[in-house]
């Protein structure tokens, strides 16, 4: 494991040198020196843009942030629809999205999502791109823990990816019959599987290698005056069976915490001892349901004084300036009446 800098009151960056020998970054820009050892700071979290993305919801909330110029921006991945057989084809994906990520000017910083990562190939590709899933930093008191839960990825069959691709590409061509699209997705599945089969589709299954925790227990005892620590997964270990996600929350040894997630497409918050656990919504993915908490959105975090607040920022409600046109006199008069009455 390396430490790029190692002043308590700077950013540090941890990675496993001894595993990943490389140049390659997981995150693109940095942030200036000053801005790492604020004490009080604005970050972004966004959630996932795919599985059936809808055109241009991610863009544009790139966008927003851009304005909104937070310190840096998080995300809980999915960035690609993934899934893919031959490179070129999760390449093309990430030369799109990332070129995006970058016009937008704020330091971005990658988590592994299992679109993102679905088979060896596509992990070949991550590294190839982006060198390693697995990361560290801190700014001022604050210790920042970047996890993969796809160590190694669960690589889905021929015949399951066929159903995948199926259901993106006809999503894409013809977003306005997305719900049928999904619908039929769906039914597809269930046509396929055994209920028990089903089932266990359902279940949330994680995935940490010996040495990602190695790596975890290591930059949490080495960090344990942070005054508060954010980890941030794909998959909702919480809402798993897994022994190390209890493992790893166990490390945290009583220090408030928040854990970051998403996988799932839908907003929640809550509490678990000295714990937070954010469940990111979607930014971009289809929704998983219909209320509020499946809108498109992203997160406002401040932190002050070492304690983090939250603003939910749901992005069909952000409007362009342009689409609020001059009413006529008649328009006005009829509404002023209205009020009137």
């Amino acid at each position: 494991m390396t430490i790029v800098q190692t002043s308590r009151n700077a950013a540090g960056i941890w990675y496993d040198e001894a595993l990943f020998q490389t140049d390659k970054r997981p995150w693109i820009g940095q942030p200036r020196p000053s801005e790492w050892a604020a004490e009080d700071f604005s970050f972004v979290v966004l959630g996932d843009r795919c599985g059936m993305a809808t055109a241009g919801v991610f863009e544009n909330a790139l966008e927003i942030v851009k304005d909104l110029k937070p310190d840096f921006v998080l995300s809980v991945g999915d960035l690609i629809e993934g899934y893919w057989r031959e490179a070129q084809d999760a390449i093309a994906e990430w030369e799109y999205i990332d070129a995006k990520i970058e016009a937008a000017n704020l330091p971005f910083f990658h988590v592994v999502g299992n679109h993102d990562y679905g088979n060896q190939m596509m992990r070949d590709v991550w590294r190839d791109r982006k060198g390693f899933e697995y990361y560290a930093f801190r700014t001022g008191d604050i210790l920042f823990l970047v996890l993969n839960t796809e160590d190694p990825p669960n690589e889905f069959s021929d015949d399951f990816i066929d159903i995948i691709k199926k259901a993106t590409a006809n999503v894409q061509n013809e977003p306005e019959r997305m719900s049928e699209h999904m619908q039929a997705f769906y039914d597809d599945i269930v046509s396929r599987m055994s209920p028990e089969q089903l089932k266990e589709m359902g279940r949330i299954d994680l995935a940490f290698s010996d040495e990602q925790m190695a790596f975890a227990e290591r930059v949490l005892k080495e960090n344990r005056d942070a005054k508060w620590t954010f980890i941030t997964m794909h998959k909702p270990g919480w809402k798993s069976e897994d022994e190390r996600f209890e493992r790893l929350i166990r490390m945290l040894d009583g220090r408030p915490h928040t854990v970051f997630a998403g996988h799932l497409h839908a907003m929640e918050y809550s509490v678990a001892g000295n714990g937070e656990r954010i469940q990111l919504g979607r930014t971009g993915g289809h929704a998983h349901g219909n209320g509020p908490e499946s809108d498109n959105l992203m997160l406002w975090v401040n932190v002050r004084n070492g304690q983090p607040s939250y603003r939910v920022i749901h992005l069909d409600g952000v409007r362009e300036i342009g689409g609020y046109k001059p009413q006529s006199e008649t328009e006005h008069d009829n509404h002023h009446r209205t009020e009137e009455a």
